[in-house]
């Protein structure tokens, strides 16, 4: 069945790409403010139930909530647009890899912020058994010069052009969602408003959650040159302690989960305290531990590149073999080569 996009308010510009839309979605027979520039779809990928909701707010700002369960590992594909996205994960695990970039882990109670050119390919990565309850804010450069021109000095540099320039440059980032931001995007997804009330009602959250949305990212930006501000002696020393189980773990490094629990912190404080303190995230930081050992034993022993493989933790040396290229630029066999000339 095609979906029809709504009319006004928003006009055709809905930053949904088309062909994922028709590839992975069917209209719901649920269309709570069909009249209102809204469209609710349900998902076919998966054996997956639930709904997606797009609800055009303003010209050049919209929500889309999200209440999916996935019983069957999916990947989906589609291209990006030059809309700046806030994406609030309640509940939920999820991967997304853009380009050729390795897989990011969308954990519960982050804050993703992406900002891409047109087009360029995404891959979203479906578990199995997740469920994901979510709320993303979209919005277009105009939209956000009318309300926020006056803030851009303290944004981050790539946010500030694309308010003022309309310059769509490549930025993601995630930060945990603090209590007033799960607060405001439960609401939107929970309300039990009807009609022009209920998109009255998610209009006035969207706002407040975008504005807490700027606040952290230019918190983010204040923190930069000293990445201890605003963490407690306790969080840095929890930070310490991850880095510690991680070097001796690389090999067979403990999930996200793990180290969460471990640690005693939720998923999203944990990815976002190490990549603050450190300067990388948990995935880098452990894989720059495999191929930093990886080009040690090729230059200091006789060990097979098969051998070296399974030793930092690979299976397939395929695998190995991509990843030691994308940190040196060289595969294992000409490194080998180099470090005997």
């Amino acid at each position: 069945m095609k979906i029809n996009k709504p009319g006004k308010p928003g006009g055709d510009n809905w930053h949904i790409d088309p062909d994922a839309l028709e590839a992975y979605y069917a209209l719901s027979g649920i269309q709570p403010l069909s009249e209102e520039g809204a469209v609710r779809v349900q998902p076919t990928f998966g054996d997956a139930e639930g709904f997606r909701e797009i609800i055009m707010l303003e010209d050049g700002f919209q929500v889309v909530l999200g209440d999916i369960t996935c019983h069957k590992e999916a990947y989906l594909s589609m291209k990006s647009d030059t809309s700046l996205k806030f994406h609030y994960r309640l509940e939920g695990l999820s991967g997304l890899e853009l380009s050729d970039e390795l897989e990011n882990r969308i954990a519960n109670y982050s804050m993703g912020v992406l900002l891409h050119p047109e087009g360029l390919e995404k891959h979203e990565h479906y578990l199995a058994g997740e469920h994901e309850r979510s709320v993303t804010l979209i919005c277009e450069s105009q939209f956000l010069r009318n309300l926020f021109s006056g803030i851009t000095d303290k944004l981050p540099e790539a946010l500030a052009d694309y308010v003022l320039n309309d310059e769509a440059t490549a930025y993601r980032d995630s930060l945990p969602m603090k209590t007033d931001m799960v607060s405001a995007a439960n609401m939107i997804l929970t309300n039990e408003l009807q009609g022009a009330m209920r998109r009255y009602y998610i209009e006035g959250r969207a706002l407040e959650l975008l504005v807490l949305s700027l606040q952290a990212c230019i918190d983010a930006v204040a923190n930069a040159d000293n990445p201890e501000r605003g963490m407690s002696q306790r969080e840095v020393e929890r930070m310490h302690k991850t880095r510690q189980l991680l070097e001796q773990q690389y090999v067979n490094p403990p999930t996200i989960s793990e180290l969460a629990r471990h640690i005693g912190l939720n998923e999203a404080k944990l990815m976002h305290d190490f990549k603050q303190l450190f300067g990388q995230t948990i995935f880098d930081f452990t894989q720059n531990l495999r191929m930093d050992e990886a080009k040690r034993l090729l230059e200091t022993t006789e060990r097979s590149i098969t051998e070296i493989a399974f030793d930092v933790g690979y299976e397939y040396s395929s695998n190995f073999t991509t990843a030691f290229k994308r940190r040196f630029g060289i595969t294992p066999s000409v490194a080998r080569e180099a470090f005997r000339r």
